[in-house]
């Protein structure tokens, strides 16, 4: 392991990156236990569909308890506090989560095209069971993918000041691993993309049907308004996340393939934007989703009246 780096950063952007980092992990635990408690109390929440919102939130309240208080506390000491062992164990979980996240809106993207485009073929290939069966082995593939390449690497983790995490050591080893990440998350948006562009264009020729005697009954996609509107949301978080994800994504870029001299306050800013896609999914449900919002109030206003 190479030696510590040197925390560069004033005494005003540690506190404001440290309060930056632990408001995230109280919202996100917060926000996304709450999408877990109104999915279980309300059973009209429990739709096939939901099984990938509560999939997102698992994820997410995995990174608001191993990765983001741990990251706050090491961003106000200005070092890692904890032992070796658990700065490997966060370096992964970092990977796993992002990985996980991005793996499951590509499940959510095309459990939505064939929705929509292909609605004939949704009874049989998204069962509850089947969906259910789905997640976990994506999770499993790639936690295994995520340990394979750690430990045939193998790649050791440290505390990076500028970073706001415990990232691989080694200049060539970072850039291989940036070219990675740029090479999975630009196959999965590929595939996001086509899905929910042709989830649109399906929505699109469904909504231009103003009279439907003079469609071709035969010919006719129909779509149900509650499709329509979860497709609405799910795209919606889609569209966040990669909000979310783009500031850090252009970093890794530049760093991996450019190699221009990047501005070192712009890599902590980054960082942090990424981690606000932890909690903005609750923000997302409760804002387009009435039905989320009302079972979410509920809880929140029972809780206060105890």
């Amino acid at each position: 392991m190479t030696l510590p780096e040197e925390d560069t950063r004033s005494l005003p952007a540690v506190a404001i990156h440290s309060v930056i980092l632990t408001l995230s992990a109280i919202f996100s635990l917060m926000g996304n236990s709450l999408v877990c408690l109104a999915l279980y109390q309300n059973r009209r929440l429990r739709t096939v569909t939901n099984i990938y919102v509560l999939s997102l939130a698992i994820a997410d309240i995995m990174a608001s308890t191993f990765v983001l208080p741990f990251s706050a506390v090491a961003s106000g000491y200005r070092a890692w506090p904890f032992n070796f062992a658990f700065c490997q164990f966060s370096g992964v979980a970092t990977y796993f989560w992002g990985a996980t996240s991005i793996n499951i809106l590509a499940l959510t993207a095309v459990n939505r095209y064939i929705c929509i485009a292909k609605p004939h073929l949704y009874p049989t290939l998204f069962t509850r069971k089947k969906t259910l069966f789905s997640i976990p082995l994506v999770l499993l593939l790639t936690l295994k993918a995520n340990l394979t390449s750690t430990l045939a690497t193998p790649i050791l983790f440290q505390w990076y000041p500028l970073d706001l995490v415990c990232e691989a050591t080694g200049l060539e080893i970072r850039a291989g691993i940036s070219k990675g990440i740029v090479g999975f998350v630009s196959l999965a948006m590929s595939l996001i993309i086509f899905c929910f562009g042709s989830v649109y264009r399906t929505i699109k020729r469904h909504n231009s049907v103003v009279n439907p005697s003079l469609q071709d009954i035969t010919s006719q996609v129909v779509v149900s308004p509650h499709e329509i509107q979860a497709s609405r949301v799910l795209l919606t978080t889609v569209v966040g996340f990669d909000v979310c994800w783009i500031p850090l994504t252009v970093v890794r870029i530049l760093n991996a393939y450019a190699h221009w001299p990047i501005p070192s306050y712009w890599v902590p800013y980054a960082t942090l934007f990424a981690f606000f896609s932890s909690w903005i999914n609750p923000v997302i449900y409760g804002v387009t989703n009435r039905t989320m919002r009302k079972e979410s109030l509920k809880l929140l206003q029972c809780r206060n009246q105890t």
